[in-house]
């Protein structure tokens, strides 16, 4: 749903990934805007059993209280599942106890803490669970899997042996696209040339960019040649409201 960043495009808003099957729906993170396209997919937002967030950063996680109190004026009956790093206790208690306290008593949370490596059975999903390489941020990435089949999304990252082991043999790798090729701050994002050499090793059949900046977008013919270099896989460039079946 949601494929940019934190840069401002009136195209794109933050992450967020709607996963769903007939029985159950989780979101992959919630940065601002995501609530807004979950309204554009027709999407009865009190079907929405789980929620899972990578990290703490703003563009991963602002749509949350926005989403709880539109929970709560639509009449929400369950219990929301919450599955976040360790570091949610102090960004919930922030949160709830000395900004929106009143949203405590309106909508019910169970929150799950993730370990570095975890492993989630939702009904038919199973969601294992890998720590990624983003600067000095407590950061997880999801391989959920289904009838068989799998996806993983990143989140943020930079190359990272553990998202690589997590990832292989995926059917689709959702993988986060940040900057082009050149000198960047080591340890936080992947390049396109970075991601082609990932895929190689992990061989999905599909590759989803997202987390794209900008300037990314403004060379998606060339960022798409590079990322294919490697593998047989079908690359495409992740738009907001985009949908598939895996």
């Amino acid at each position: 749903m949601g494929t940019g960043t934190s840069h401002p495009d009136s195209e794109r808003v933050q992450s967020g990934i709607l996963v769903e099957n007939s029985d159950y729906k989780i979101l992959l993170d919630i940065g601002s805007g995501v609530l807004h396209r979950l309204t554009q997919l027709n999407l009865d937002i009190r079907s929405i059993d789980s929620v899972f967030i990578s990290h703490f950063h703003i563009d991963h996680c602002s749509d949350f209280l926005p989403l709880c109190q539109s929970l709560w004026l639509s009449g929400y009956e369950k219990t929301l599942n919450l599955f976040a790093p360790p570091t949610v206790r102090d960004w919930s208690r922030g949160l709830f106890d000395i900004s929106f306290n009143y949203l405590r008593e309106k909508i019910l949370i169970d929150t799950t803490l993730l370990s570095e490596y975890h492993v989630v059975p939702l009904g038919d999903f199973v969601i294992t669970v890998s720590p990624t390489l983003h600067g000095n941020y407590d950061t997880r990435a999801f391989r959920i899997e289904y009838g068989g089949k799998s996806m993983t999304y990143t989140s943020d990252t930079a190359p990272c042996r553990d998202v690589i082991e997590l990832a292989k043999g995926t059917d689709v790798l959702i993988h986060e696209c940040n900057w082009l090729d050149g000198v960047h701050p080591e340890g936080v994002h992947t390049s396109p040339s970075e991601i082609a050499k990932i895929a190689e090793e992990i061989n999905p059949s599909k590759i989803i960019l997202t987390h794209v900046s900008p300037e990314v977008v403004a060379n998606q013919k060339k960022v798409i040649e590079i990322v294919g270099r490697r593998t047989t896989a079908e690359v495409i460039l992740g738009e907001d409201l985009m949908t598939f079946d895996i």
